[in-house]
This record gives structure tokens, C-alpha cells and sequence, in this order.
């Protein structure tokens, strides 16, 4: 009997998150003893989180493809500092006016965690209709914005958080790895590619089994509004984006999206600094809910973006061949 979960698991949005993290978040409210047995199975769906996101930033290691030059890199370039750039505004203006607690039950861990992350898959996905092979393999620099690495340096650098230097590094040594054995042996980066599916949804389990199901049910709200912020900068993303390009594209918009795997890089965040503890079971709820917003929002933004734009351009300043602005 071939009943294929994981297929019906990636039908849903964000489903190799989101599943595994509400199926964690029901057992550990309504029966946490399965979770505290001990041996193997604690210390892999309880307390594995920390294991799981080094061999998730190594393999995200294995994608950034350091041979890559020309457009790809200057593009991949200009769409990781919009995003370092997103959050150190978010940290400047909100974190002044309210601090580490932020706004309308939005943590500054939650909003800086939305707001230097995206839909990488989105994206990509995106590139087929509305970009052209510069556009996509701009994710091959883009992608170290993946994890927690960009917030934890926004975070450490503005000061609302204390971030030890040894805690960056921890982050950057097995993406490093990755990296450099990724680009030195292709049947690794395909293994790790072939693998990240079940790393990503074995760490979503540990996550959502230190948490419970009042905690999402408060935050629905304001993962809702933290969607429609995340949303809405993707308008914003498309003019800034253009600005550094000859020929415009509508995939700025992108930018505006939340990456379902943004839902874990509040508990990694904590586990740097232990007082933003108190903020990761809301942000981890917050952050999965404006995941799902943005991915039906982005679509429709990038689409009306590229029409706009083909409608006031001649037809070959919109050809694939995109050419960095000088």
C-alpha cells in the first residue's frame, strides 16, 4: 500500500514545515509524554532542533555555486543586501519606538526573521514565467539569506539582541562546509539536495514539540498582519530592485514573501541568546501563518507588476536578456 504522505504533504503550502510543526504542537499539548521517553526519539523530536539546522545550513551550503559570475552574482548580490537592508530599517525604526517586545503582539524577533527571509521556492519558481536564467541563478547568492544567519547579525549588530561572535561563526562554519564541498563534488550537492526534505521536516517536528496549541491560536492575528507587512514590501522590493537594473522586472516583488522555513529561526535565534526565549512560540506560530499569506499574495503582485510593465515597455526591453543598469 503506497498511500504517498509526503506528496500530500507538498500540496499544502509550506506543508513540509507547517505539517510537521502542528502535528509536533498537538502531541506536545495533548500527550507530552510520548515526546519525554528518552533515548533516540527525545533527543531526535525533542531536543534535535539544534542538530537539524547544522546539517540544514550545510546544505544550503551545497547550493551557492561560488563559480557563478556575471549577472547571476550581481543580481543575487543586490537581492541579499535588500533583505540585510529590509531588516536593519525594521530594527532602526520599530526597535527604537518599542524595543525587543515590538508592536501589536509582533516581536522584533518575529518581524526582522520575516523580513530578512523569503520564498526561495517561490521565487524560483517565478523565474520560469516572469525572469530568465540570470534571474534564477541569482539564487545561488541569494540562498545564504536562508536560515538564521541574516537575523542574527541584524539583530546582534543593532543591539537588541546579544549575539556572541561565536554563535555567528557556529552558523557560518557548516554553510562554509557545504559551500566548499558542494562546488568540489556534485554528487554530494545532489545528495544534500535530494536530502533536505526530510531535515527540514524532522526539525519543524522539534520545534513545534516545545510548544502548544494556545500559543498558535493567540498569535493568528498578528501572523496575519505580519503576512500583510511581509506583503506589502514587496512592493516596495520591486521599485528598489529596478532601480539597479536596464531592464526591469516585475520578480523584485518577490522579495515580498516569508519563507515557511523562516518558522524555525526564532528558536535558533534564542538559543544565542536565551532572553528572546520568551518571544519564539509566538514568532514561530507569527511566522508560519504569514508564510501561507505571502505565497498566495506574491503570485498575483509579480503578475500584475509584469503586465504594468510590459504594457509600458517596448517588447525588447522586456526580452530575457537582462543587462545590469549602467
Amino acid at each position: 500500500m503506497n498511500i504517498k504522505i509526503f506528496d500530500k504533504m507538498n500540496k499544502v503550502p509550506g506543508g513540509l514545515i507547517i505539517i510537521p510543526l502542528l502535528a509536533a504542537i498537538l502531541i506536545n499539548t495533548f500527550a507530552p509524554q510520548i515526546l519525554t521517553i528518552g533515548g533516540p526519539t527525545t533527543a531526535l523530536f525533542k531536543v534535535g532542533s539544534s542538530a537539524m539546522m547544522g546539517i540544514f545550513l550545510l546544505v544550503c551550503g551545497t547550493s551557492i555555486n561560488i563559480r557563478q559570475a556575471g549577472l547571476p552574482l550581481y543580481k543575487g548580490a543586490v537581492l541579499l543586501l535588500l533583505k540585510c537592508i529590509a531588516g536593519a530599517l525594521a530594527v532602526w525604526v520599530a526597535g527604537s519606538l518599542f524595543g525587543p517586545p515590538g508592536f501589536l503582539g509582533i516581536s522584533m524577533l518575529a518581524l526582522v526573521a520575516c523580513l530578512t527571509s523569503s520564498n526561495s521556492s517561490l521565487y524560483i519558481a517565478l523565474c520560469s514565467t516572469y525572469g530568465d536564467a540570470s534571474d534564477a541563478g541569482a539564487i545561488s547568492v541569494f540562498c545564504i539569506k536562508d536560515g538564521p544567519f541574516v537575523t542574527m547579525v541584524v539583530l546582534g549588530v543593532s543591539g537588541l539582541a546579544n549575539i556572541p561572535f561565536a554563535a555567528l561563526l557556529s552558523m557560518l562554519i557548516p554553510l562554509l562546509i557545504g559551500m566548499l564541498w558542494g562546488n568540489c563534488d556534485e554528487r554530494f550537492k545532489q545528495l544534500c539536495t535530494s536530502a533536505q526534505p526530510l531535515i527540514i521536516i524532522i526539525m519543524s517536528f522539534a520545534i513545534g514539540a516545545n510548544s502548544s496549541i494556545g500559543t498558535v491560536f493567540s498569535a493568528g492575528l498578528s501572523g496575519i498582519l505580519l503576512g500583510v507587512i511581509s506583503a506589502v514590501t514587496g512592493i516596495i522590493f520591486y521599485f528598489l530592485y529596478n532601480l539597479f537594473l536596464r531592464n526591469k522586472t516585475a520578480l523584485g516583488a518577490a522579495l515580498g514573501t516569508t519563507a515557511a522555513s523562516s518558522a524555525l529561526t526564532p528558536a535558533m535565534v534564542a538559543q544565542a541568546d536565551p532572553s528572546l526565549a520568551i518571544y519564539v512560540d509566538a514568532a514561530t506560530a507569527q511566522l508560519a501563518t504569514a508564510s501561507i499569506i505571502t505565497m498566495l499574495t506574491a503570485p498575483v503582485l509579480i503578475a500584475w507588476f509584469d503586465k504594468r510593465l510590459r504594457a509600458r515597455a517596448p517588447v525588447t526591453q522586456m526580452a530575457p536578456s537582462a543587462d545590469v543598469k549602467k
